[in-house]
């Protein structure tokens, strides 16, 4: 809008016709990039340059209240201000004044100058640094849990955010950072000089519990003497618990591969029951277990592992919950107990105790274990099949004492405990006098039932843990631990005696049926051999045959 010209009067007052010719063509308010425009005594614009346009739009309608309160007290001769005036530039865009307002005296009263300062690209600068600072805080606030600044001595000096470490900034300001350490080295992750993508520090909370901290930072002064340092912090204590966490389910995932293919390999079910309560135990990180199974008079029999005194506790809990899981603490240990169903019925329990501050028992233990129940519910029953068979392989099926096999494998067992604890024993040969006229005569009905009398006598007359064996026909072997060549002796009379009783078996007949025995006594001086100490009492067994039926014999 061109500038309005004002007739010149000789008559107007210095300050008024001055500021006429500030707008005069050329003039240094019409040449003004900022608005300004004089205002007479009536109110009305005596003059105005381009840049005031917007302004004199404002003006002709209804100007706000307080650009009119402005211009009135400067017409009055008060000078004012009017603050970022918003209104619509000649472009069509928002734009936002300062206002200056002063009085100017006329020659028939008074009237204003008014100058404008327009701050639309300030107030778009200050809006748009604001939002940079505030997207700037956000990020930073998204990135770290606390922003941080240690001073030249390393002590905080500074702590963002209503909360670090669970204190207050003013409970941190002026202490350094290895006081809420956990382990060394605060100081130099603290000071800068650590790792650029930042290092992690475990460190302690306000109420003492550990957290993990990753800490990244720079020097204040990076080429020269030490001044102090900032960086950011987050708190990532639940990332690395579930870290952890990833970290443990793998592990027990290859335990559980590693479990189905060892136990894919086993021959033995006790060694695999052992192999899989090592496994539960790793992979549960349980200090102790124990695997048990039902015995057919409904008490419990254990199978392998460490019984405690709490154990009945988590029995009795396991088989009265639904799903067979019981949980129990015992002092400082947290229990867990699984039966071990096999086609619904209970077979065994799996039992395991680890320290109360690993915590409570996760899903994945009790699935992980769910599993491993499954699979010890088959072990056990596979072991009552292999004990069964191991039992018709080593036992003699007439009589129920052990064959020749079972024998011999227990026989070794005893005389090496024998010579390990220096107690000796005897073994000794009992053959059946004149069996053979029992089956001629009476057929071999009788002869088994005389058989099997003569292995009650045997069980009568010797001790529970003497073992005893048929190794064939009329043939029977005991060894007799720990005894002397005289208790030996009395213990063969004994049997003789007793073997009188089974002429029953064979009555009428002119040969009685009775006991021939040889001793063989073990060497307590020599390593002694199983070989060796059966072939004594063999030659034993020949003198007697020899001299006569009916008596004993001792080889030393």
């Amino acid at each position: 809008m061109p500038t309005v010209p004002v007739p010149h009067s000789d008559h107007a007052p210095a300050p008024f016709a001055a500021a006429l010719i500030l707008f005069a063509p050329g003039g240094p308010l019409a040449l003004d990039r900022n608005p300004a425009l004089l205002i007479g005594k009536d109110g009305a614009v005596a003059a105005s340059n381009v840049a005031a346009a917007p302004l004199r739009t404002m003006l002709a309608g209804t100007p706000g209240a307080d650009l009119k309160a402005a211009i009135a007290a400067a017409v009055a001769g008060n000078p004012g201000r009017v603050a970022a005036l918003e209104l619509v530039a000649l472009d069509g865009k928002p734009q936002s004044l300062d206002l200056t307002l002063l009085p100017c005296a006329a020659m028939d009263g008074m009237g204003a100058l008014v100058l404008g300062r327009d701050i639309s690209l300030e107030r778009a600068l200050r809006g748009a640094l604001i939002d940079s600072r505030q997207r700037f805080k956000e990020l930073i606030d998204a990135a770290a849990d606390f922003t941080w600044e240690v001073d030249a001595e390393g002590k905080f000096a500074f702590i963002s955010g209503p909360l670090a470490l669970g204190y207050a900034p003013s409970d941190l300001i002026g202490r350094p950072p290895q006081d809420f350490a956990l382990a060394e080295g605060a100081d130099l992750v603290f000071s800068g000089s650590g790792p650029h993508g930042g290092a992690e520090l475990w460190m302690r909370d306000a109420a003492g519990r550990p957290l993990c901290l990753l800490v990244q930072g720079q020097p204040l002064n990076p080429s020269g003497p030490f001044r102090g340092a900032r960086g950011l912090a987050r708190d990532i204590t639940a990332q690395k618990a579930r870290e952890t966490e990833l970290a443990e389910a793998r592990h027990r995932e290859r335990l559980v591969v590693h479990l189905l293919r060892s136990l894919r390999r086993a021959i033995d079910p006790a060694e695999a029951i052992a192999m899989a309560l090592d496994t539960a135990i790793q992979a549960v990180g349980a200090d102790i277990g124990r695997v048990s199974r039902f015995a057919a008079d409904g008490k419990v029999e254990g199978l392998g592992g460490e019984a405690t005194l709490a154990d009945p506790i988590l029995i009795q809990a396991a088989g009265a919950a639904p799903e067979g899981v019981a949980i129990a603490q015992d002092g400082q240990r947290l229990g867990l107990a699984f039966l071990c169903q096999h086609d619904g019925r209970r077979v065994g329990l799996l039992i395991l105790w680890r320290d109360v501050a690993r915590g409570d028992w996760l899903a994945d233990d009790l699935f992980l274990l769910g599993e491993l129940a499954e699979q010890l519910a088959v072990l056990i029953e596979q072991l009552k099949g292999h004990e069964a068979l191991k039992h018709l392989s080593t036992t003699d099926a007439l009589t129920g004492l052990l064959n020749r096999r079972g024998f011999e494998a227990t026989l070794a067992r005893v005389v090496e405990r024998a010579r390990h604890e220096h107690h000796g024993g005897a073994l000794v040969y009992v053959d059946l006098d004149n069996f053979k006229q029992i089956n001629d005569h009476f057929g071999h009905a009788q002869g088994d039932a005389a058989l099997m009398a003569t292995a009650d006598i045997l069980r009568g007359q010797l001790r529970v843990r003497d073992p005893v064996g048929r190794l064939g026909g009329d043939e029977f072997v005991a060894w007799l631990d720990g005894i002397d060549r005289d208790e030996a002796i009395a213990r063969a009379k004994a049997l003789q005696e007793a073997g009188k009783s089974l002429a029953r078996f064979a009555p009428g007949t002119h040969e009685p049926l009775g006991f021939s025995i040889g001793i063989a006594m073990l060497r307590r001086d020599a390593a002694d051999s199983i070989d060796a100490l059966m072939a004594r009492a063999d030659e034993a067994m020949y003198r007697i045959k020899h001299a006569g039926k009916g008596s004993y014999v001792v080889v030393d």
